[in-house]
């Protein structure tokens, strides 16, 4: 997070300004307390991680830690994953809610909601999931005529 006074800010709003793009600025004032500029969408990301994170967390403790009970709970297009997929889901979803927590940053854990979603969305047209592609140990020596 850079740092600027109020004064600086007001002198030279275009050099403060200028390291917005590396992250959140904090402008230091004598008389009060201190303020913070950040992009929109940086703000969008806490805001939505926050409310998500807090979801989550609620579901999980009224599922007694049951963490796919919880998302299935919470999303219905859960249903569109087999046993295998909610809990894999749920392993990484409970590890970032955790992480972001701590953290406080959100982007890998709505990153990843939005992956599962869209997996199940991808269900739900008709795509089905593909196994993964079976490669020969050792290379095929191709005879040519």
């Amino acid at each position: 997070m850079s740092t600027a006074t109020f004064t600086e800010l007001l002198r030279k709003p275009k050099d403060v300004l200028a390291h917005i793009d590396e992250g959140q600025i904090r402008i230091t004032r004598r008389d009060g307390d201190d303020l913070v500029l950040l992009r929109g969408h940086d703000l969008a990301v806490l805001e939505n991680g926050i409310a998500l994170s807090s979801r989550l967390l609620r579901a999980i403790g009224r599922h007694r830690g049951d963490v796919p009970a919880a998302l299935t709970d919470l999303f219905a297009w859960t249903s569109e994953f087999t046993a295998g997929e909610l809990a894999a889901y749920a392993v990484e979803i409970e590890k970032l809610v955790y992480s972001a927590g701590e953290l406080g940053t959100f982007d890998l854990l709505l990153r990843a909601q939005r992956e599962w979603e869209e997996t199940a969305r991808a269900y739900a047209s008709g795509m089905t999931a593909v196994s993964p592609i079976e490669l020969p140990e050792a290379p095929v020596r191709a005879t040519r005529p």
